[in-house]
This record gives structure tokens, sequence and C-alpha cells, in this order.
């Protein structure tokens, strides 16, 4: 299937490595030209320099997108190639595993900061020109957790959630100017971030990896019986941000290979 992607210019966010790199992988593998940002500035540039021997066109910019100035850099490098079609918001993260009777009001305000309003930034962004060309497509990385909150990372799963419901509101009011705004669910992964999760839980228990990756199965069973891969999780934002999705707005698509196993 062509996904009419040769000639988009896509920003994503979090691109050094997981769904990130995965979604910068496809979109390149389509044609469209890559602005790439990640806290990690090695990593970005190894990550750039692998897609290039690729034949794709990169841009890597490092930086955090809890700074305010991050956005406009990221256009600013987009110029170069003319516009942004296509806005990818992959990072973001947990702060922390902690009970509800631990956490701060900080440590809510810091899930918010991370995983909504470093999104808004980047959407306002590109949002001006996506409306003034008639067309633009937004996908915004949430959490399966946004459906079904685990009780260790409530501020993560209520942060997920309200991103959720911002891509709503924001597709209901893009849509009329051929703006499409989606989010993406994903449910557990098997990224850098959570092979970092389970070496420290491996650390601190003394348990196997495969011993709480069983224990965690058992609490939350995956139909399929596996983790995701990063680019099962990357071919549907691929597709959401393609021509081929030109009548989907406003929807949150699970990917998580039957976690979820009630309508809500």
């Amino acid at each position: 299937m062509d996904l009419g992607l040769s000639r988009r210019v896509a920003i994503v966010s979090g691109a050094s490595q997981g769904i990130g790199l995965a979604t910068a992988r496809l979109l390149a593998a389509e044609g469209a030209a890559l602005v790439l940002c990640a806290r990690n500035g090695d990593r970005l540039k190894a990550a750039a320099s692998a897609l290039e021997l690729d034949g794709a066109r990169v841009i890597p910019v490092s930086g955090d997108v809890l700074d305010p100035g991050l956005p406009a850099r990221l256009v600013s490098a987009a110029s170069e190639f003319g516009r942004v079609d296509i806005l990818v918001n992959n990072a973001g993260g947990e702060s922390g595993r902690l009970g509800f009777e631990e956490l701060t009001d900080a440590d809510w305000e810091a899930a918010y900061q991370l995983n909504v309003v470093a999104s808004v930034r980047l959407i306002r962004a590109v949002l001006p020109q996506m409306r003034h060309r008639q067309w633009g497509r937004i996908v915004n990385v949430a959490s399966y957790t946004a459906r079904v909150p685990e009780p260790f990372c409530l501020p993560y799963a209520a942060a997920k959630a309200a991103l959720v419901n911002l891509t709503r509101g924001l597709a209901r009011t893009a849509a009329a100017d051929g703006v499409l705004v989606n989010s993406v669910l994903p449910g557990l992964t098997a990224t850098d971030g959570v092979a970092e999760g389970f070496a420290g839980a491996v650390a601190a228990t003394g348990r196997t990896h495969d011993d709480l990756l069983a224990a965690m199965l058992r609490r939350a069973p995956i139909d399929i019986g596996r983790m995701g891969e990063p680019a099962e999780v990357a071919a549907l934002i691929a597709f959401l941000v393609s021509e081929q999705a030109s009548w989907i707005t406003g929807g949150a698509y699970v990917v998580d290979g039957g976690t979820i196993r009630t309508a809500t």
C-alpha cells in the first residue's frame, strides 16, 4: 500500500529509540523527510545517521520537550524541507512508580507537564501552517493505561487520559481545516524504557527478568501472549498520518495485543 508520504515532512519527538525511532524508520521508508528530537543527543545522532545511510532525509534536533523553546527550534529546522505536514507526539513517560499515598503534588504536575503540556506546545507550533495549507496529521502517543489505569503509575495514566481527551477535542476543531488528529494507545511494548524498568526491578528484587515478566502477564494478561514490538505500534501511527487515513480523526486506537478486555 502506498501511504502517499513521499513529499511529506514529519516531526517525531522521542525519536532516538523505541516507538519513536520505529515510527521514523517507517515514515522514512515511505519517503517522508524527518525532523527528529530526543533528549539524548548522541543516541539521536546515531539514529539519524543510520536512517541517512538508508537514504532518508533527516535533521536531528537534540532537546527536552519540557523546554518551551524546543517547538520553535523544530519548526525552524523543518523549514529546510519547506513545511511541517505531520507531528507525532511520542515523547513522554512515567515519573516514578509510587503508591497513591506516596505521591506528591510535584509528581502529578511533572506527569502532566511531560505527557500533556509538552504535546500542546508542539501542536501549537505546527497547527497554524497545517491549517493554512488545509492538510495535516497529528498523532499523540498515549497508553492503554489511559483506559485501564495501573495502580503503580496513576499520574502517568491520568495524564495520558487527558492527552486522549485533548486529542478528541482538537480533532473536532481542526477537521474543517483538513487537519486530522488521533491518539494511539500502546500496551506493554518492548522498548528500551521498558527494558530499563525490568532491569531496575531485577536489581531491586533479585528475581529474574522472565519471572517478573510472567508475573506481569498474570496480573495484566495479553491475549496474544507477548509484549508488542515498537514496529507494531509504529505501523498504526504510519497509517494514521498517511493519505490512506483521510476520513479518520478524533479516534483513540488501542494496539495492545488484547490487554484491554472491556468496552471503555
